[in-house]
């Protein structure tokens, strides 16, 4: 017989049994699966070893959060290995979904890491009060909101990404809607399209809508990495709750108005991720990806979107975005 990792429809069992024997029990027993979970997949890539890989069409889209720092002494490895996971997407049966948020409690009154913000720090503080921690940390990488660990843990990633995979989520789906001209004096906005069905909630959820952007890199000015530099991929630049789900709500419906990105930004290397989180447990249920350019569009441009949108089952009018 063959051990098993949880997959999303039983992690959540899992989770739940686990959480009521106390955080320090919680965590011993996800370390003891996912090691387990590491040794499969290495049997895997073995010439002896039991195939283990999904159709390409079946890849499940897996959220991976690093919380990180320029100024942490430990990072500049944890960064590398999500880039690493981003560019050649190793996990069979997954399709990785990196965001890299910069915590802002190394910034230092001489420096400031520039990527950084309150706002990843306060997420970072969320899932620490959601999993019971007694403190936060950097790097710490969390997989779908519901497993997380020491950020440039490679086997871990790889293992916890290899087991929430198997359960296919529902995909958001981006498409540009019309794009008009503001009044004079006022920059253009966006109109892009946010939708998605077939969600299955335990509990009220937020919908959340990040920009992100790729091929960055830093010299860092101070901190315990002063003086290095290093390749940065999928940074947040902003996060934003752009709705709220009931629990027994299936979809989502919005149109959402975007600002002209930051003019240090390249546009050609931003993407929007959006996904559907719940509140109380964390667990991300629904998730999508496009690139900037293929979400906005122009109009009368016909853009190349990264899935055909399902049709609509409610509007709602999206908050204006920066």
């Amino acid at each position: 017989m063959v051990s098993q990792l949880p997959t999303r429809d039983s992690e959540s069992l899992f989770l739940r049994a686990m959480r009521r024997t106390g955080p320090a029990v919680f965590s011993a027993a996800v370390a003891a699966v996912l090691l387990l979970g590491s040794a499969l997949l290495l049997r895997a890539q073995t010439p002896g070893g039991a195939a283990m890989s999904a159709p390409a069409a079946a890849r499940g889209l897996v959220m991976v959060e690093l919380f990180t720092s320029e100024g942490c002494p430990h990072c500049p490895e944890a960064d590398a290995l999500l880039e690493r996971l981003y560019s050649t997407q190793p996990v069979d049966g997954a399709e990785i979904v990196p965001i890299e948020e910069h915590v802002d409690y190394w910034d230092r009154p001489e420096w400031v890491d520039r990527f950084s913000s309150p706002r990843y720090t306060e997420r970072q503080k969320s899932y620490a009060d959601a999993l019971g921690l007694e403190s936060m940390y950097t790097p710490q990488m969390v997989v779908d909101g519901l497993v997380e660990f020491v950020g440039n843990n490679e086997g871990r990633a790889r293992a916890t990404i290899s087991a929430l995979s198997r359960a296919l989520v529902p995909m958001l789906h981006f498409s540009p809607a019309d794009t008009h001209a503001a009044a004079a004096g006022v920059a253009a906005r966006s109109q892009v399209q946010l939708e998605g069905k077939d969600f299955t909630l335990g509990g009220p959820a937020g919908v959340y809508l990040v920009l992100a952007e790729d091929k960055l890199s830093s010299s860092v000015g101070g901190g315990s990495n002063a003086g290095e530099s290093w390749k940065h991929s999928s940074i947040s630049r902003w996060i934003h709750r752009i709705g709220t789900l009931l629990a027994d709500e299936k979809s989502f419906s919005a149109g959402l108005s975007l600002g002209t990105p930051d003019p240090l930004w390249r546009v050609e290397n931003l993407r929007l991720i959006a996904f559907v989180q719940e509140e109380e447990s964390h667990k991300v249920v629904a998730i999508g990806v496009a690139r900037w350019q293929d979400a906005v569009g122009t109009a009368g441009d016909s853009a190349t979107v990264v899935s055909p949108a399902p049709p609509a089952t409610s509007k709602r009018p999206g908050p204006p975005l920066p």
